[in-house]
């Protein structure tokens, strides 16, 4: 490529660049936004720059002229939500406004007008018609119809702090739209054992306390439905099966282990001089492996307390095995490693107990049981 052609490319790149830092570009696209703020960036840094003034004078007062007139569309429009539009349009024209007072060059050349006035009052009016709109929702007297008014209730609060009763609409909304649900008590079933469920319980009613903390579902022990009064629209319940432990089983492993190069003893030479005596040590060396198994079946099930329709059902399985390990030796020590001889310092342990090994079972199930409330009240988040 000739210098020619290369001065003419550059040239060009040159002017495109230009264009796009001075906001030309966005303007001539009608991206107000963005033009104007390319331009007040430009002359906040450059005051003197020609195009950059240009787009500023012609953008704010084309920008403000589409805005406004926007205004007065929307106006007279009959859209339950045209002031949701209109606090938009405003908003728009003062952070216009904002910009515009943060750079001295500016105000030299466009006078900018506040319509601060304008978007609160618009605020106001988005917010009175998320309320009657929450209030209609609250007269359905449904879950639905309460889930429905609490987004308005919340979408009102995003316009406007200055209403009136809202902490009590959204009070009511949130009971109305939410699912209470019956845990009932859960029986262990076991044919030789003694065992509390006690500790899923309890981990049961922590998890689903914190799952229901931002959603449109509570969950109640048959106290807290008497205590409080209410009824119950699902009904959990869950019942363990048969838990089964089986049979302690050991099982050892004997293996021979050689070392060589090992100092078995000393001889002095006809100088008197002590010298090392290497050789191979042995060892016999068994460990052994003392294990049980338990295993159990939760039985899940979720249905309305209505229709007594099942809603969620599962046989939730799990298999615990505890295990043990140990060991021993016979023959020279220094043929085990450090490792070996650890283990050969542990002694025989008893299983744990009937209970400790359901609690391991419980902990199996647990993350399957959570998985299915998850599942089936996925869609009740504020």
């Amino acid at each position: 490529m000739n210098t020619f052609y290369k001065q003419l490319l550059f040239g060009f790149m040159a002017l495109i660049l230009v264009g796009c830092a001075t906001g030309k570009n966005a303007f001539d696209k009608g991206d107000y936004e963005t033009a104007l703020d390319r331009a007040v960036n430009r002359l906040q840094s450059n005051p003197s720059n020609k195009k950059a003034q240009d787009v500023l004078i012609d953008g704010y007062r084309v920008a403000s002229q589409y805005h406004l007139k926007r205004i007065q569309q929307m106006n007279r429009s009959s859209d339950s939500f045209k002031y949701e539009s209109i606090y938009n349009e405003y908003a728009a024209l003062n952070r216009y406004y904002r910009d515009i007072q943060r750079c001295p060059a500016c105000l030299d050349l466009v006078n900018p007008k506040e319509y601060l006035q304008e978007q609160e009052a618009a605020a106001q009016n988005a917010a009175e018609v998320q309320v009657s709109l929450g209030e209609s929702a609250l007269s359905s007297n449904t879950i639905e119809g309460g889930r429905q008014a609490f987004g308005h209730f919340q979408s009102a609060l995003r316009y406007s702090n200055n209403l009136p009763g809202i902490d009590s609409l959204l009070t009511d909304a949130r009971n109305m739209g939410t699912v209470r649900v019956l845990v009932e008590p859960i029986p262990v079933h076991s044919r030789s054992l003694e065992l509390t469920n006690e500790y899923f319980a309890n981990r049961m009613f922590e998890f689903l306390d914190g799952f229901s903390r931002d959603r449109f579902v509570q969950f109640y022990s048959q106290g807290d439905m008497e205590a409080y009064d209410i009824s119950p629209d699902h009904i959990l319940s869950m019942e363990f099966d048969d838990f089964v432990l089986g049979q302690t089983r050991i099982e050892s492993k004997t293996k021979e282990i050689k070392r060589d190069s090992v100092v078995v003893g000393q001889f002095k030479d006809k100088e008197g001089v002590s010298h090392d005596v290497y050789g191979t040590v042995k060892a016999d060396f068994t460990t052994y492996r003392k294990t049980l198994a338990s295993t159990g079946m939760l039985n899940f099930e979720i249905r309305d307390a209505y229709s007594n329709q099942v809603l969620a059902q599962r046989k939730l399985g799990g298999e615990d095995i505890w295990q043990y390990e140990w060991a021993s030796f016979n023959g020279d020590e220094r043929a085990l490693t450090k490792d070996e001889i650890r283990m050969s310092k542990q002694k025989e342990i008893p299983p744990p107990s009937p209970q400790e090994l359901f609690a391991a079972f419980i902990d199996r199930v647990y993350d399957q049981a959570f998985a299915q409330v998850r599942t089936l009240y996925r869609d009740t988040r504020f």
